[in-house]
């Protein structure tokens, strides 16, 4: 009789631990339950589940990843908590008619022009990109998950001579007279073009224009206008029967292009020689000086200036200088470069700031920005492996190497540790100023950054 009550307590204690082990398993699961917002081709899926990948989540919407797929984050990324939002570029099949070929490949990419890029193919001017029969701007994006059929037409690509300047041109112009008017160059009766106009334009044909035009040249008070096709400013000074004489020139050059306007200048030319004295620079280099305080700059060997005497050769255009020409020069004394030390030697002060004695080694100017938790991605990690709080702060990575985990001080935030590293910013020194989420203060100001003793090991003279 004494047996029968022993045997219902055991009963009682095993039913006691299977209840404890399934509320723990059933805690365990809703825990790990959590809400996920899977954006496929932009379009959002609400699901909630538990799931350890981001591909292991898409699955459980019924879809497999393809190799050509883009996931954010990564497919393979394990966490006990994924991101909130994870994103799915489905990729699509992408078909793409040449002249001379047809390619197809599978994509996410909704950029036409960077779709044939990945193909070798590039877009020149006058390129078509046609769907379904239809032009359409190739840097426009197109929707997502569907199926692309491009049809690339190339522009035919030719050479134009026009009065001695050659251009290339990209049209999809079928004869050379369609092409011209194209390009807005109409053609004149005196105009001479090297094929007849009605050309069939073909892939590297080559063509000159030479137009006639009216010419107007200037020379002292005198003024002549003539038509001319030459093809350079001296054929069109023989038609007018002007050349020039002795160190006269024109403008522009004689053996220059006739320009659009067709005005040509004769200039009288006179030369006057002078002499003139000029002083030669000398250049600094830098080295340590053991001797100055960090942060300083000293002079150890000053440096001096040299001199050359030059004649000058002064060119005198219708009576004004417009040039000089330094020939000769005479050496009076070399310039003696100088040496200027960089500072290496570290004073130990105090200060008090913010009515607290603090005792530095260094001070810079900085510019202070602020940052905390909330702003990214991935929370409250950084670069050190120390929670973003208050007394954590960021600099630049060049700063990071050498300044990790060392003791600062801010005016008006209090001390820190260097812990974190950032972009930066361009042409100033910078700090962030960590804080948690709910004593987020906003800081962008100057500022002025104490570096607090002990004195590192290692100290840059020159901050990057």
């Amino acid at each position: 009789m004494k047996k029968k009550p022993i045997k219902n307590s055991k009963w009682l204690l095993i039913s006691l631990a299977a209840a404890m082990v399934l509320g723990g398993a059933s805690m365990v699961y809703f825990s790990l339950l959590r809400s996920y917002t899977l954006v496929v081709d932009d379009k959002p899926i609400e699901i909630r589940t538990i799931a350890f990948t981001p591909r292991g989540l898409v699955r459980q919407v019924g879809y497999e990843l393809a190799a050509e797929d883009n996931v954010w984050p990564s497919a393979e990324r394990f966490g006990v908590f994924l991101p909130q939002s994870i994103r799915l570029d489905r990729s699509r099949p992408v078909t793409i008619f040449t002249p001379d070929e047809t390619i197809t490949f599978n994509s996410t990419e909704v950029i036409p022009a960077n779709l044939l890029a990945m193909k070798g193919i590039t877009l020149f001017p006058e390129d078509m990109v046609l769907i379904n029969g239809a032009e359409i701007d190739p840097t426009l994006p197109l929707g997502k998950g569907e199926a692309v059929v491009l049809q690339f037409v190339p522009a035919r690509r030719i050479s134009l001579n026009v009065n001695g300047q050659e251009r290339v041109l990209f049209t999809q112009a079928r004869t050379l007279a369609e092409a011209l008017e194209e390009k807005g160059i109409t053609l004149q009766p005196r105009d001479v073009l090297s094929a007849p106009a009605d050309t069939w334009l073909t892939e590297g044909s080559a063509f000159a224009l030479r137009q006639a035009r009216t010419v107007t040249l200037r020379t002292g008070e005198t003024t002549i206008s003539f038509e001319s096709a030459a093809e350079s400013v001296a054929g069109a000074l023989r038609d007018g029967g002007l050349p020039p004489q002795n160190l006269d020139y024109t403008l522009p050059a004689e053996d220059q292009p006739i320009p659009e306007d067709g005005q040509v200048t004769l200039v009288r030319v006179v030369e006057e020689i002078m002499l003139a004295k000029e002083e030669t620079a000398y250049t600094n280099s830098y080295q340590e000086d053991p001797n100055a305080e960090l942060d300083t700059v000293s002079v150890l060997v000053p440096g001096q200036l040299g001199y050359v005497v030059t004649r000058t050769r002064a060119r005198l255009e219708d009576g004004v200088e417009v040039s000089s020409l330094t020939e000769g020069p005479w050496k009076a004394s070399d310039p003696v470069d100088g040496v200027l030390g960089r500072g290496s030697k570290v004073v130990i002060r105090t200060e008090v700031v913010d009515g607290e004695t603090i005792e530095y080694w260094r001070k810079i100017t900085v510019y202070a920005t602020s940052y905390h938790p909330a702003e990214f991605s991935y929370g409250d990690q950084t670069r050190s492996g120390l929670a973003l709080t208050k007394g954590i702060i960021a600099v630049s990575s060049a700063w990071y190497g050498v300044m990790a985990f060392q003791p600062v001080f801010v005016p008006g935030y209090g001390r820190a540790i260097v812990a974190d590293s950032g972009g930066g910013m361009p042409d100033r020194y910078w700090i962030d100023l960590g804080y948690d989420d709910a004593n987020y203060v906003g800081w962008h100001d100057w500022t002025t950054l104490y570096f607090l003793t002990p004195v590192p090991a290692y100290i840059p003279l020159v901050l990057p």
